[in-house]
């Protein structure tokens, strides 16, 4: 698998609600940081993945992919619980061995938390 498939599985996994085949992608170091957060452990990123997963309506659409052996870089759309398209989001993954190592997450803070709440 490369990093992109590693990511595009990860992302079909945790926007279909599937935490637990989506926590089989993280690895044991994984790091997340967003503009608003960042998580040095799985469960507390976990923890938040799985309360924001239930304030979206399920899948997601990307807009463009790039990839090479270790990492992933995707812009793409989700959506509300009724449909309606969240603002864009950019997220760059580092893979190693067929797990995510990191993610840098990119979005409009007030944009995306102003679509939520309509």
């Amino acid at each position: 698998m490369t990093a992109l498939d590693v990511v595009r599985a990860y992302q079909d996994a945790w926007t279909k609600r599937d935490f637990t085949t989506a926590a089989g992608y993280l690895a044991e170091d994984f790091v997340h940081v967003a503009p608003n957060a960042r998580y040095d452990t799985v469960d507390g990123f976990l923890a938040m993945l799985t309360a924001f997963g239930g304030r979206i309506g399920s899948g997601w659409r990307p807009v463009a992919e790039f990839g090479d052996e270790s990492s992933a870089l995707i812009m793409y759309e989700l959506f509300t619980k009724s449909g309606a398209p969240l603002p864009l989001t950019v997220d760059h993954f580092v893979v190693r061995d067929g797990k995510l190592v990191s993610e840098t997450l990119v979005f409009d803070t007030a944009s995306f938390a102003a679509a939520l709440t309509r």
